[in-house]
């Protein structure tokens, strides 16, 4: 008989699976946020990130186009850190200027499928904090992504009003896009159909888009909506192309943008984010029949996009044209005048009305007026102090 102890059985838990495509944060000046979405990406169960698939997407504090400051360069600088904090292997690609949210997103986009040729990346913003299940979950709107090439953006974070208990989570209509999948096949076909409204944004900070422009734009389509932001603009796009956009209806993650640019505090309380909080643990998963759910995910929402084109799109460019100026129309006669008065103090010369009027939209012959020598030497630049 030997008198060597039994070894006890060892009880390990398995090893967590590496997540085998991108993850794309995007940040602007909010590090605070970015520090607690960054802890909780390295807090999940059941997944790890390779850190050298992690990329932040750094926004910068002044606009190369206005000269217009956002942010402050400590705020930028910040936000770096915060990222290198909790991924000092991960990639940081900063903006050498403000370029918006639009474009921002849109070269992590570019980066993930085309510059890295990936089938399907994960997208974080900064205002998102994750449950420690929901890149498990991620994983499994994945796969159901794969069963159904019509999924093209899912989510897990959830109804926060009605934040059921799962164990079983069933699919809703993705809300925002705040941490999210996206396929590639998907995003080729919505950036095509996204040029016309990419150019309007060229045209100006993304802050101050030409909202008129982008309704005149919702003329030529099937389907149209009452907002002009990026986001709203892919959720048209999904719908006229037949994408889904999913989400779980079980919360996975809590909202935790009380600062910024679409919420303030009281707004914040009053939808019920700060209320928000997500669930954990090993039972929740997807519910057995979501695949039966994605025909009606794709079909309602456009049903109601068709809707607001057909019935309430005419009444908002109606209001939209009292209140604002419609830019890029040819400049008439009597607009040529006016900014000669506005601008430059006087009346223009016949001559420079008929080279003018019709010849160049409202907003080229301003900024032929704002550039002139004339405008120039009669108002000299603001003495600082």
């Amino acid at each position: 008989m030997s008198d060597e102890l039994a070894s006890p059985a060892l009880h390990t838990e398995p090893a967590p699976a590496v997540l085998d495509i991108p993850v794309i944060l995007f940040a602007f000046n909010r590090p605070d946020y970015l520090e607690r979405v960054c802890a909780s990406l390295l807090n999940q169960r059941g997944v790890s990130l390779d850190p050298r698939r992690v990329f932040l997407l750094q926004d910068g504090a002044v606009s190369a186009r206005s000269g217009l400051r956002y942010a402050e360069d400590a705020e930028v600088e910040a936000s770096i850190a915060a990222f290198r904090k909790h991924f000092p292997r991960g990639q940081v690609a900063a903006a050498r200027s403000n370029i918006g949210i639009a474009a921002n997103i849109r070269r992590g986009e570019v980066l993930a499928f085309e510059a890295l040729d990936a089938d399907c990346a994960y997208f974080f913003e900064d205002d998102l904090e994750l449950g420690p299940e929901y890149l498990r979950i991620m994983g499994e709107l994945r796969a159901l992504s794969d069963r159904d090439p019509r999924v093209g953006y899912f989510a897990a974070y959830g109804d926060h009003q009605a934040q059921p208990p799962g164990p079983e989570a069933w699919l809703t209509m993705l809300q925002h896009h705040w941490a999210f999948g996206l396929r590639r096949e998907p995003w080729r076909r919505l950036k095509e159909w996204l040029a016309p409204y990419d150019r309007i944004l060229e045209g100006s900070d993304y802050a101050y888009r030409d909202h008129l422009a982008i309704f005149r734009w919702m003329e030529g389509l099937e389907v149209a909506g009452g907002f002009s932001s990026q986001d709203a603009a892919k959720t048209l796009g999904c719908n006229a192309l037949g994408i889904a956009r999913v989400m779980t209806d079980v919360c996975f993650a809590r909202y935790i943008g009380a600062q910024g640019a679409s919420f303030r505090d009281d707004k914040f309380r009053e939808m019920g984010y700060d209320r928000m909080n997500w669930v954990e643990g090993p039972q929740h998963h997807l519910a057995a029949g979501v695949d039966t759910q994605v025909n009606g995910i794709i079909a309602d929402p456009r049903k109601r996009h068709e809707k607001y084109r057909e019935v309430r799109l005419a009444k908002l460019l109606e209001d939209q044209f009292r209140t604002r100026l419609e830019r890029d129309r040819p400049a008439t006669r009597e607009d040529v005048v006016a900014l000669y008065r506005y601008l430059l103090d006087r009346v223009p010369e016949d001559e420079a009305v008929e080279s003018l009027a019709g010849r160049h939209s409202v907003r080229q012959v301003r900024e032929i007026l704002l550039t002139s020598r004339e405008f120039r030497g009669r108002n000299p630049l603001p003495r600082n102090g």
